[in-house]
């Protein structure tokens, strides 16, 4: 699908950071709020942000994604993965749960 294929062009044009499962370069709160952010600019429609978000995952996080995550949520959507991997990454205690990304309408 071409457009598919100029969807991700466009997206990876905005140079995702990558999350790894630590906290150490970004936090996962601030890395889905990226995400969404991106979305939200270059036009991404919502059947590709599962697909695009899991290529930015690194080391353990995309361990975690390819044996556990994807399995488990097959065809899933945005909100299913936010909720998947906010359970295994989720937000440090003094990191603010009211972040933006979870209220954002893309």
């Amino acid at each position: 699908m071409d457009e598919d294929r100029d969807a991700a062009l466009v997206f990876y044009g905005m140079q995702p950071l990558l999350f790894d499962g630590t906290r150490r370069t970004v936090s996962l709160t601030g890395w889905l709020y990226d995400m969404e952010l991106i979305f939200r600019i270059c036009h991404i429609e919502a059947r590709l942000h599962v697909l695009l978000a899991t290529q930015c995952l690194a080391v353990d996080a995309r361990i975690w994604w390819i044996t556990i995550g994807e399995p488990v949520m097959p065809g899933g959507t945005w909100a299913d993965f936010c909720a998947l991997i906010t359970a295994r990454y989720g937000p440090l205690p003094d990191e603010d749960a009211n972040m933006p990304y979870r209220d954002l309408e893309i």
